[in-house]
């Protein structure tokens, strides 16, 4: 209610308090009794002016009520938020707490709350502790990180725009009132991604288990993460029959001999066009890696600029060197360096990975097994941001263009 509705009913109560003054001074100034009529009115003012009050009290009420239901709803939802995140923090806590308790064979309450319920074939499935593998795996792994992610089960075909079978692309050029463009048409391909099935198991010892002094959960999680990261990040940098990764790259640089030069991983660099080459990185096992240390340029100085400090060992050329032991040798028939932009690789993974305990397989060696399954594909999606160089082997004849 708005302060000037307040004011008139101020003004009511204030005609009708007068009234009720004037009548009584009439009264005494002929000094006399009221008459049944004046009696009448003097109790309907002080009824109406009772009423007046009331309805200002209710008015004032109300105002308060409302004013208190708006601070306490805001109180309310500040205080729902709160308890969201904090329950969120507690949920996690006790996933964590029930999930190294299962793994220690303990009994674990099944809640209401929380994500640890059990999955297929009797697989525990906490999500917040199969969200840290899969975050801790990707963080090990630039080449995880950096790669386009899907995170979706089920085939997935991803529309690619490229040229055609004649080489022609998307068409820009000047153009003239009344004069066609010349078209050139470019075709569009997909990538198809699949659910391949990838297992990790892991031992540990029951005596470890047991030892109460040691974070089992993270123990696990690093565990498992560092198995994951390994195989995913070997499938994408080498291929296989399944996830075929980098051996679809077709910007090759080919060397005759197990010698890699400063021209070479020019040309390399090269092979990937300048426009496609921001965030791009060196990928090289340790041996490569102190090949290219001992580069040095026409200046007399080393190619490789050390970074101690950083994320990577240095860098060529003004990129970063990632170093995998998964990259094959400087050795004939062999791929030692892929150079680019992993967004250029499409990787698919289902969003849940699959965790079970197996205590009984292991228990004649006093052992606990833990097994991850996740179903995962990743293939080259954008040819243009990664290239290789491979050795030619002893039997493959030089092509000339390779070393253009």
């Amino acid at each position: 209610m708005k302060n000037n509705e307040l004011k008139k009913y101020a003004e009511m109560k204030a005609d009708k308090q007068k009234e009720m003054t004037d009548l009584v001074e009439k009264v005494k100034g002929e000094e006399r009794a009221m008459t049944p009529e004046e009696d009448e009115l003097f109790n309907q003012l002080e009824k109406d002016i009772q009423a007046i009050n009331d309805t200002v009290a209710k008015i004032n009420k109300s105002r308060q009520l409302t004013e208190e239901d708006g601070a306490s709803k805001n109180d309310e939802k500040e205080e729902k938020n709160m308890s969201e995140e904090e329950r969120a923090m507690e949920i996690e806590q006790r996933d964590i707490e029930d999930f190294a308790k299962y793994i220690r064979g303990e009994f674990v309450e099944q809640r209401a709350d929380g994500d640890f319920g059990k999955g297929k074939a009797g697989a525990v499935i906490p999500t917040t502790i199969a969200n840290k593998i899969i975050m801790t795996a990707y963080n090990m792994s630039p080449i995880l990180e950096k790669c386009t992610p899907y995170n979706t089960k089920g085939k997935l075909s991803i529309p690619v725009y490229g040229k055609d079978s004649k080489g022609n692309d998307i068409t820009v050029s000047y153009a003239e009132d009344f004069t066609d463009l010349v078209e050139k048409a470019g075709a569009i391909t997909s990538v198809d991604l699949d659910d391949y099935l990838i297992g990790a198991l892991a031992k540990l010892g029951n005596s470890l288990i047991n030892n109460t002094d040691i974070d089992l959960v993270n123990m696990v999680i690093n565990i498992i993460a560092e198995y994951v990261k390994i195989f995913l990040e070997g499938q994408i940098l080498n291929g296989s029959d399944k996830i075929t990764g980098c051996k679809d790259i077709t910007r090759i640089h080919e060397v005759a001999t197990a010698v890699i030069t400063y021209d070479d991983l020019v040309k390399l660099k090269n092979k990937v066009i300048q426009s496609f080459r921001k965030g791009s990185i060196w990928v090289m096992n340790q041996d490569t890696e102190t090949a290219i240390e001992l580069i040095k340029d026409a200046n007399d100085n080393p190619i490789f600029v050390a970074d101690p400090t950083g994320e990577f060992d240095g860098k060529v050329l003004g990129y970063p060197v990632y170093v995998s032991d998964n990259m094959a040798g400087i050795e004939a028939g062999k791929r030692p360096i892929i150079f680019g932009n992993f967004s250029g690789i499409a990787l698919k993974k289902s969003k849940d990975l699959e965790l079970q305990i197996l205590k009984e397989k292991y228990a004649t060696q006093h052992a606990t097994g833990i097994v991850a399954w996740l179903e995962a594909d990743a293939k080259v999606e954008h040819l243009q941001k990664l290239s290789a160089l491979d050795i030619k082997s002893a039997t493959t004849p030089s092509n000339p263009s390779d070393n253009n």
